[in-house]
């Protein structure tokens, strides 16, 4: 299965703001928190926000999570920033319809996938970014100096 890596940049994004709950997070701290190009996460913020997770300060106001951490769950972040089909995330490629096999494959595997992403979908469900940010430190939930702008 494809999930880029928006997914877990996306997540990783919700955390710092759960997380670090004083310091203001921009794209460019995000960026070398993450280990990537702040435009990578501009455009995912920009996903989580269409999508209802994040909501941007305006000025010099500190962007926050759109509702509570107990309320953003996985499923919310990989529906936010996955954009395709189960064909695409499955990679169903085109088949020979004059072929037997080629020309059923895509009706006997497509029931199977769908329910393979409706699984991990409910899985994805079960966990909220509380639960992740219960998992980190209690004591470190400021910038570090290496990550200040």
């Amino acid at each position: 299965m494809h999930v880029d890596s928006e997914f877990t940049v996306g997540v990783h994004i919700l955390l710092l703001y759960a997380y670090i709950e004083e310091d203001k997070i921009t794209s460019e701290i995000a960026a070398k928190s993450i280990g990537c190009n702040p435009v990578i996460v501009r455009k995912v913020f920009s996903k989580l926000s269409k999508a209802g997770l994040l909501r941007p300060g305006k000025g010099n106001a500190r962007t926050v999570l759109a509702r509570p951490a107990k309320d953003i769950t996985l499923k919310d972040i990989f529906l936010a920033t996955q954009e395709e089909t189960v064909e695409e995330t499955f990679n169903m490629y085109p088949t020979n319809p004059g072929c037997p096999v080629g020309s059923e494959i895509h009706d006997i595997l497509y029931g199977r996938f769908n329910s393979a992403m409706n699984a991990m979908l409910k899985d994805l469900s079960k966990t909220t970014i509380a639960k992740l940010t219960s998992e980190l430190p209690a004591d470190r939930n400021r910038l570090p100096e290496s990550l200040r702008i």
